[in-house]
């Protein structure tokens, strides 16, 4: 019997016989990382964050229900996969992207994320490539029914900016995993709109920052005199 197992034992009966259990690990994120990332991580101990799940509308789509079928799920629109349960979870103090996808033309995308320690709520980042600040701004529609069966339906607006891609971030309530949801466009606004004011309220309230409420500012200069009221009500 080697010295060292005696000393262990009678330092065990020393104290008790307790034995200290060692700190549990945090969990590392391994999808998504390449084989050399997860092994550098395993040797200098660093923790791999769970990374965003990444959809390419080239893989197969899913089914939609049948109510989804009969409404916006048909031509020029697509749908946008769902969140799955696990992907819910986000890193602490950060504002995470949760889920990313690009539309069948691979210039627009859809970043949908999760404010951490907020639970109920998700938000949208809509970006597109090679929008033109010369050009009438673009619209994007995106609709998705939660679990309370109340069908949403968000326009969003998007203009270029004078540095960097053109984007707008929308608030999507009564979002969750595993909620169905579809898009179209985006597309120039056109000058005969004749959108719900219901939904043009519901658009313009759900806008998160100034940029997208300019976006709005510009779809107004585009549309309409009736309109355009909607839209100054609701800016307001």
């Amino acid at each position: 019997m080697s010295r060292g197992s005696v000393a262990r034992r009678s330092w065990a009966s020393f104290t008790g016989g307790r034995h200290t259990s060692p700190p549990r690990t945090a969990e590392r994120g391994r999808a998504g990382y390449a084989l050399w990332q997860r092994a550098w991580a395993s040797f200098t101990g660093i923790v791999l964050p769970p990374r965003p799940i990444h959809v390419r509308f080239s893989a197969p789509r899913q089914a939609f229900p049948h109510r989804m079928q009969a409404g916006p799920v048909a031509r020029g629109w697509f749908p946008l996969p769902p969140l799955p349960a696990a992907g819910a979870l986000t890193a602490s103090g950060s504002d995470a992207v949760v889920l990313e996808a690009t539309s069948p033309d691979g210039l627009t995308a859809f970043l949908l994320r999760h404010p951490a320690g907020n639970t109920s709520e998700y938000s949208l980042e809509l970006v597109v490539r090679g929008a033109d600040d010369g050009d009438r701004p673009l619209l994007a529609t995106v609709t998705y029914t939660p679990p309370d069966g109340h069908e949403h339906t968000l326009l969003v607006p998007v203009v270029a900016g004078r540095i960097g891609l053109a984007a707008s971030y929308v608030r999507l309530r009564g979002f969750g995993p595993g909620v169905m949801w579809a898009a179209t466009g985006p597309a120039p606004v056109p000058a005969d709109a004749d959108w719900a004011p219901a939904t043009v309220v519901d658009s313009v309230g759900a806008a998160l920052n100034e940029t997208t409420r300019d976006a709005w500012r510009r779809v107004r200069d585009c549309v309409s005199e009736g309109m355009r009221d909607v839209i100054d009500g609701a800016l307001r």
